[in-house]
């Protein structure tokens, strides 16, 4: 398994890879911000790897609620969820995730 899937970053590129993950960190970071949720990342690209964290009231449940809806996320104490997308997750999920946490910590309200 680990032999096909260094195949598949050979092919797409490590280079290509990280440029991709840099625009989806960027976006969720803009989402964050747009919905006024905690960024507990940095925000400069350069100083963040392929990583967003958002810090939220809650987060271990609204993490749980998540992976029900099958986002893959985790979440770690004095951290907040984090969120990882990959060479193969898109714009549209970046936003949709962000969505649902936004969604998720409005119904706590």
């Amino acid at each position: 398994a680990a032999k096909a899937g260094v195949e598949i970053i050979r092919k797409v590129g490590v280079p290509a890879i990280r440029t991709w993950s840099q625009r989806l960190t960027e976006k969720i970071v803009e989402q964050v911000s747009s919905k006024g949720l905690v960024l507990n990342s940095p925000r400069d690209p350069e100083q963040r790897g392929g990583t967003v964290v958002v810090q939220v009231e809650n987060g271990d449940r609204i993490t749980a609620q998540l992976n029900e809806m099958k986002f893959l996320v985790d979440w770690r104490p004095q951290a907040g969820i984090r969120i990882s997308p990959h060479f193969y997750t898109t714009e549209d999920e970046c936003v949709a995730v962000i969505d649902e946490i936004s969604a998720l910590v409005n119904k706590q309200k």
